[in-house]
């Protein structure tokens, strides 16, 4: 069968692999990579026998690989983190590959192999740092977008360095030649422009309108491919063109239908691509220099940690984020992979040193998710033998604050609230200690402090014994522990209101007493239930009924009742279960429209307590006896379940026989 048996061979020992992976909590590349060394050339048992032709077809995973990521790319999200991303990470991968190229003359390379190690250490994992960052329950967190900024832009770094480090050695290669591959890469990227703006779209409005996703798939992939190779010829890197491709499509109204089409295409290759770079390793090499690979993998989690750290304190970033990048993103990337297959096919690189290379890079990658648990409780330790962080404070008002709102952090939702605030004239204070966000409010004209809420003295600073109330919208879970803690301690009888972003912080929200937990995602679905309950013609009161219902069935979980705060919760959920508020609306003809509250005697009938009546636009509380029901009034009762449905059917059937209720 030839090519075909062994993309049989590679695909089979690719899912074995991914599998194992998955079973172990690691990134499936990893499951990809072992999965070629062991069907490679270098182990007995059952092998792929035309290496080379795979490497031949793995350009084509490296090409839509580099598509894809073309397609993600978004200047958006770079905003935020703008600076430490475009400024910080460059800097980053310039200190890191000189102290590759340190380490390397240390080892007694060559200049040329010490130049490549650096190279191959100065990107960072995409994969292994998402993983890590959504086992944790991080994302969102100002340290995940910190790290997120960063990894996108050394994304785009690979491009230049795949057009330039394969041309390293090579006698034709000097400044003239890399002078030349610039003003092909310039004249290319204004091509692209034309094609961009003006052919690319009609010509994906036309597929598109033919309403074929096979045509649409198709069109998509020969975009990227065939630009890439059009690239190839002009002398330039295949993968460059691809992700210039996808950068192009990016911006059309069609990008995430050509993402979602590409992906399964992209997954495939991209295995035969992992699974050709195991090919090339071989596991007699890794044993015989097992020491030297533990010892370059430790330097690079110690200085590669280092260089993230002082990036992040030099772009003014403070308490655990420095130390959460160093010991988040130390690893060896899996575009380095890449770099690193282009460096050998070329001749650059000598392959002699791949598996010493790659071994180093994988054990940096297994041992991430270990070295960054160790960032909360290592934080935790420094903080107790160090002073507090300065803070400081801008447009608080010349009085001091008191009876006001405390909000904790200013993105998407704290600026939202603090706008709503001032419009409605309630007087608060933002405490934020991400530099950038704190530079917006002060913009934005908010009374501001820029410090750490875990700290008591920046929770004194916004007087929090004086509030009437603390919004928290800070997404991690661990922060959110340590902050709530010193507000309880300030000011325990101050009620906060923090929003949860999945189910392990929504448990620790819990647990510890919060007020009232609002989480975001889940009200949108509420919101989207809602809609759907209306066109499908229930009652506003109904519609209600069941919002309130799925909102005590989500925020009020069974928890382990190991903490005294957890036990009352629970004991309130069940009263609120028993008795609780519902609304009912009073139909026509039933048998209290006309009647008084006294003369109905409904709180002898029926057992429930009239709450409040909704008329038209008017709220009445806690009617008098003299009052009387109208069609259409919606009245809120308190009672058991079987209490309200007495009521239900006073409120809505005519001639009600409460003995069959």
């Amino acid at each position: 069968m030839g090519i075909a048996s062994d993309l049989v061979i590679l695909i089979v020992a690719g899912m074995l692999g991914g599998f194992v992976a998955r079973m172990l909590r690691q990134p499936l590349l990893l499951g990809y990579i072992v999965a070629g060394v062991l069907v490679g050339p270098h182990t007995g048992g059952i092998t792929v026998s035309g290496v080379h032709e795979i490497e031949l077809l793995a350009e084509i995973g490296v090409a839509l690989l580099l598509f894809t990521l073309g397609i993600e790319f978004s200047i958006k999200e770079l905003k935020p983190v703008r600076y430490v991303a475009l400024i910080g990470t460059p800097l980053q991968i310039i200190l890191t590959m000189a102290f590759g190229w340190g380490t390397g003359q240390l080892m007694g390379w060559d200049s040329h192999l010490s130049i490549w190690f650096g190279a191959f250490v100065s990107l960072s994992s995409t994969m292994v740092v998402l993983k890590t960052l959504e086992s944790k329950g991080l994302v969102g967190t100002l340290s995940s977008r910190v790290m997120l900024g960063m990894l996108v832009v050394q994304d785009i770094a690979i491009v230049p360095m795949l057009i330039i480090m394969p041309q390293l050695g090579s006698d034709s290669f000097g400044l003239a030649q890399l002078g030349m591959a610039g003003i092909k890469t310039v004249l290319f990227l204004l091509s692209m422009f034309v094609l961009g703006s003006r052919v690319i779209p009609r010509f994906m409005r036309i597929v598109a309108g033919w309403n074929s996703r096979e045509m649409f798939m198709l069109s998509c992939s020969a975009i990227g491919l065939g630009i890439g190779y059009a690239t190839h010829s002009l002398g330039l890197s295949f993968a460059f063109g691809a992700f210039v491709a996808g950068m192009v499509l990016s911006e059309s109204r069609y990008a995430y239908q050509a993402l979602s089409d590409i992906l399964p295409l992209r997954d495939i290759f991209s295995l035969i691509f992992f699974a050709s770079v195991g090919m090339l390793i071989d596991p007699v090499y890794v044993w015989e220099h097992i020491w030297s690979i533990l010892i370059l993998a430790s330097a690079i989690l110690v200085f590669k940690g280092l260089i993230f750290g002082s990036v992040a304190r030099l772009f003014r970033y403070r308490n655990v984020i420095p130390l959460a990048l160093g010991l988040g993103m130390f690893q060896v990337g899996e575009l380095s992979f890449l770099l690193l297959q282009q460096g050998a096919e070329s001749g650059s690189f000598p392959k002699e040193y791949f598996p010493l290379f790659m071994g180093t890079g994988i054990v940096t990658m297994l041992i991430t998710p270990i070295v960054a648990s160790c960032t909360g409780p290592l934080y935790s330790r420094i903080q107790k033998h160090r002073k507090s962080d300065p803070f400081e404070s801008m447009n608080l008002p010349e009085h001091e604050l008191d009876g006001h709102v405390v909000i904790l952090g200013y993105g998407r939702f704290g600026s939202y609230v603090a706008e709503s605030l001032r419009e409605i004239d309630i007087p608060h204070v933002v405490v934020e200690i991400h530099a950038g966000k704190v530079d917006q409010a002060v913009e934005d004209g908010r009374a501001v402090i820029y410090g750490d809420a875990g700290q008591e003295i920046v929770l004194e600073a916004a007087r929090v014994s004086h509030a009437r109330m603390v919004l928290m919208t800070i997404p991690s879970v661990r922060g959110s522990a340590a902050i709530l803690e010193r507000v309880e301690y300030l000011s325990p009888q101050c009620p906060v209101v923090a929003l949860s972003r999945n189910p392990e912080h929504l448990e620790v929200l819990n647990e510890l007493g919060v007020d009232h937990i609002i989480m975001p995602e889940f009200e949108t679905g509420l919101e989207m239930i809602r809609q759907t309950l209306f066109n499908f013609c229930l009652s506003p009161v109904e519609i209600q009924n069941v919002m309130d219902s799925m909102r005590r069935q989500r925020y009020t979980p069974d928890l382990e009742l190991n903490y005294p705060k957890t036990a009352l919760l629970a004991r309130l959920s069940k009263a609120a279960e028993s008795v609780n508020l519902n609304w009912v609306e009073v139909e026509e003809n039933a048998d209290i429209v006309g009647s008084s509250l006294a003369g109905s005697k409904i709180r002898t009938v029926t057992g429930v307590s009239v709450a409040g009546v909704l008329r038209d636009d008017r709220f009445i509380q806690n009617p008098d006896s003299s009052f009387r029901f109208m069609i259409g009034d919606i009245v809120g009762v308190l009672g058991g379940r079987k209490n309200i449905e007495r009521f239900r059917c006073l409120a809505t059937v005519p001639k009600c026989d409460l003995k069959e209720v």
